[in-house]
């Protein structure tokens, strides 16, 4: 349904404690925040200011310390949801020794996607974000900037509903930089909800509706 909320946050803090549970760092504060279906959102801060956390909260992956976050309606830390989200992380942890191909083949079969659909997907995004000629090649010999786009891939290979991108420019250079935003801008354009983390005016300008 356009319009409907996807992912609404009431008072969202987090605080990271010691081993003798003294606060150490309170890396989120009372965040209020409402993202739309279709929505490109995007958090913006200097490193440190809870960007991170706060997707990791939204994950699952982390408790909130107070407050609620709300995804499909759903509490974040109920992880039934996840199945409808893509997640790009700051880095991403793929294994060197797969190409793309197998890369993909390994997360959709997490995902108990068929054989002939996992193939298609398969071949539809590495077209998507242009390694067909490096989709053999194993992911050790890929640059920063093809690491990020099987990257990209593998967050969409679930045909999410929600993208959420860390840093997805973080050591691109301005060709890759643009082509991201392109990718970004695309997934928009087929009504995915898509939240992009970001330190960089520049990138958050180019392709967000909300900031």
């Amino acid at each position: 349904m356009a319009g409907e909320t996807v992912i609404e946050t009431r008072a969202l803090s987090k605080v990271y404690r010691d081993f003798w549970g003294r606060q150490k760092v309170r890396a989120l504060k009372a965040l209020d925040l409402e993202i739309k279906q279709g929505e490109v959102f995007g958090l913006l801060g200097p490193n440190g200011s809870g960007k991170t956390t706060t997707i990791k909260l939204l994950l699952g992956l982390l408790f909130p310390t107070e407050g609620q976050a709300l995804v499909f309606g759903k509490d974040a830390t109920d992880v039934s949801k996840n199945h409808r989200i893509g997640y790009l992380p700051e880095e991403s942890y793929l294994y060197r020794f797969l190409n793309a191909d197998e890369t993909l083949d390994f997360y959709g079969r997490l995902f108990d996607i068929p054989h002939d659909e996992l193939k298609r997907r398969t071949d539809s995004l590495i077209a998507l974000v242009g390694l067909e000629r490096a989709r053999k090649r194993q992911l050790k010999e890929y640059s920063k900037g093809m690491t990020r786009r099987i990257g990209l891939a593998q967050a969409l290979i679930n045909e999410p509903e929600l993208i959420l991108l860390d840093e997805p420019t973080s050591g691109l250079d301005p060709i890759g930089t643009r082509e991201m935003k392109d990718l970004i801008l695309k997934l928009k354009s087929e009504g995915k909800t898509v939240v992009m983390c970001s330190h960089l005016l520049a990138d958050v300008q180019d392709v967000c509706d909300r900031i």
